[in-house]
């Protein structure tokens, strides 16, 4: 079930982002020739106008070809003008940069359907709306490391259950010290004695039911913030590894996110819904990154000819498209591999 569930949630967040280079090539007067969902063989493909619709035997990713992308020879009846090598390297950008904003827009709609729905957010950040937050609790939202609470394996995200708020529990460490302190959640009794400090970070955090209106702001600011965070975290892992630091070890392919997904599909359609924003999130924060074979590594390129006043050599581009494309093959079977080596 959890991998059909992926199927379906990837399908969305690349019929976005593919939709976003479609219609700007279309509202631009470039030629479509073809807009596919899945990769290659292709199982089915019907020509409407001038753009064949397919859809391909192999259920992850999708692709858009548009004329002149690779080579004017793409298309069978030639039509310079319409070649988007011809537009103003402008009109090339804003094609290449519409899939990740396509893709931010998905999920700001999802974000805002979700804080009519209940989606959990930070008591904090919606203090203005504290008569629409229900369900208040306390969460676990990130442990120290080598702290007591690491050591007794609390995982974040957990929920304490036998305190009201993050300042209740602070203050009861407060008051006995050197004592033993009881955390109760849903799954189990942790008992800790603090060394200084219990190692636990936390956050008062309750269900939102905004109203259409209320959550439009809101879902824009959530948006923001998580898009941020997760390009900040990206930015800290590509310095890493840049530094000979960095680590695979958080990171997953789709054997991995099938298994986030089926554990997300037990704790109701909010959390799914949650989980295909912030994926879509992480899917337009990593094309933004300038590295052949996406779409920042085309725009990297559009830069180059606009500065150098006329364009890379086609059979140049395609070289480094190749290569780019390869080594971020072999990384996600190198992913695949130790996600599939987790589960035997």
């Amino acid at each position: 079930m959890s991998v059909i569930l992926l199927i379906i949630i990837l399908a969305v967040l690349v019929l976005s982002h593919e939709f976003g280079h479609f219609i700007v090539a279309k509202l631009s007067g470039i030629k479509v020739l073809e807009f596919g969902l899945g990769l290659p063989p292709r199982a089915y493909g019907k020509k409407i106008g001038e753009t064949i619709y397919s859809l391909n035997w192999i259920p992850f990713g999708g692709y858009v070809r548009i004329h002149g992308e690779d080579s004017d020879s793409t298309s069978p009846d030639l039509e310079p003008e319409r070649s988007i090598s011809r537009k103003p390297r402008l009109v090339q950008a804003a094609v290449i940069v519409a899939g990740i904003v396509f893709n931010i827009l998905l999920a700001s709609v999802l974000i805002w359907v979700g804080l009519q729905a209940g989606l959990p957010v930070s008591v904090a950040d919606f203090a203005d709306h504290e008569s629409d937050i229900t369900n208040h609790r306390v969460i676990v939202t990130a442990v120290v490391p080598g702290s007591p609470a690491d050591e007794a394996q609390i995982p974040p995200g957990t929920e304490i259950s036998n305190f009201e708020t993050p300042e209740a529990l602070q203050d009861y460490v407060s008051a006995h010290k050197g004592e033993n302190v009881e955390v109760v959640t849903p799954d189990k009794t942790y008992i800790l004695l603090p060394e200084p400090i219990l190692g636990i970070e936390m956050d008062f955090v309750g269900d939102a039911h905004l109203s259409p209106i209320q959550a439009l702001p809101s879902a824009v600011s959530v948006t923001y913030r998580l898009t941020t965070g997760t390009a900040g975290a990206l930015a800290t892992f590509i310095g890493d590894a840049l530094k000979g630091e960095g680590s695979l070890e958080g990171v997953v392919g789709p054997v991995g996110i099938a298994g986030i997904v089926g554990e997300a599909s037990k704790h109701g359609f909010i959390s799914l819904l949650l989980l295909t924003a912030i994926l879509s999130l992480s899917l337009a924060v990593i094309n933004l990154v300038p590295f052949p074979a996406l779409d920042g590594g085309r725009l990297l390129f559009v830069i180059i000819e606009a500065i150098k006043g006329s364009p890379i050599k086609q059979k140049i581009a395609n070289t480094i498209n190749v290569v780019g494309f390869s080594l971020l093959i072999i990384l996600m079977l190198v992913i695949t591999y130790r996600d599939i080596a987790k589960l035997v």
